[in-house]
C-alpha cells in the first residue's frame, strides 16, 4: 500500500479533497503518482488517473465537435432561409396589386419553402372579393389563438382549418395578424409537419414579412 492509501485511511475523504483543492499543484509536482492512482469504473475496470482524465477529455472534445457541427448546420440553414426571405421581400415590393401579393406569397411559401398552403385574408371592404373576409367570421379563432397578441404558432382544430383553408389542413400553422392593431387582415401558413410551427420558434423573419405586407396593402388600398 502506498503513502497516499495510508494517508487516505487516516484522513476523512472530505479532508483529502479539501487539501487537494487548496494545493492544486500537489499532483503536478509528483507526476509519478498519477499512473499509480487507480480509478475503478464499472464499464472500463481499473484504469489510472491519467487514463481516466484522458478519456474524459476525449469525450468532452467529441461533444464540443458535435455541438460545433450542429451550430454550423443551423447557421447554414438560417442563411439560406434569410436569402429566400430577402427574395420574397424584393418581389413583394414590386407587386402592383393585392392579387399579385397573394400569388407571390403562395409561390414562395409553397414552392421555395416547401410549406403546404397559404391563406391571405383581408378585412377591408375594398379588398378583392377572393381575398376579403368579414372579420366577425374569424372572431372566435382570433380570440382563441391570438388573444391579445399578434401571432400564433402551433396546431388548430378542423373547424378552424376549414375556415382558413376551405379544407382540412392537418399539421401545424402560423397565424399572423396584419396591421399594428390586427385590423387589416390575417396571414395563415400551414405545414404538413405537426411540429414545424411551434410556440418556441423564432418569429423575427415572419413578423418583418407581415409588417412589410401590411404597409404594401395599406398603400394599394388607398390608391
Amino acid at each position: 500500500m502506498n503513502q497516499i492509501d495510508d494517508l487516505a485511511q487516516l484522513l476523512d475523504d472530505s479532508l483529502v479533497e479539501e487539501y487537494l483543492r487548496e494545493n492544486p499543484d500537489f499532483l503536478a509536482k509528483r507526476p509519478h503518482l498519477l499512473n499509480q492512482l487507480d480509478v475503478t469504473q464499472q464499464e472500463h475496470g481499473t484504469v489510472s488517473l491519467v487514463q481516466r482524465q484522458q478519456r474524459i477529455m476525449r469525450e468532452k472534445i467529441v461533444t464540443l465537435e458535435d455541438e460545433i457541427t450542429s451550430l454550423m448546420a443551423i447557421a447554414s440553414q438560417n442563411q439560406r432561409l434569410y436569402q429566400k426571405f430577402a427574395g420574397l421581400f424584393f418581389e413583394l415590393l414590386n407587386c402592383a396589386d393585392l392579387h399579385a401579393i397573394n400569388n407571390t406569397l403562395n409561390q414562395h411559401f409553397i414552392n421555395e419553402l416547401e410549406l403546404s398552403h397559404v391563406s391571405f385574408k383581408l378585412f377591408k371592404n375594398q379588398s378583392p372579393e377572393s381575398l376579403y373576409i368579414n372579420r366577425s367570421e374569424l372572431d372566435n379563432l382570433l380570440v382563441q389563438r391570438l388573444g391579445r397578441g399578434y401571432h400564433y404558432f402551433g396546431r388548430i382544430n378542423q373547424q378552424e382549418q376549414q375556415l382558413l383553408f376551405n379544407h382540412p389542413e392537418p399539421g401545424s400553422v402560423a397565424l399572423i395578424a396584419l396591421g399594428s392593431d390586427g385590423a387589416l387582415g390575417l396571414l395563415a401558413i400551414s405545414s404538413d409537419d405537426p411540429n414545424h410551427f411551434h410556440p418556441e420558434m423564432d418569429n423575427l423573419l415572419l413578423m418583418q414579412l407581415t409588417r412589410l405586407i401590411a404597409s404594401i396593402v395599406k398603400r394599394l388600398l388607398t390608391e
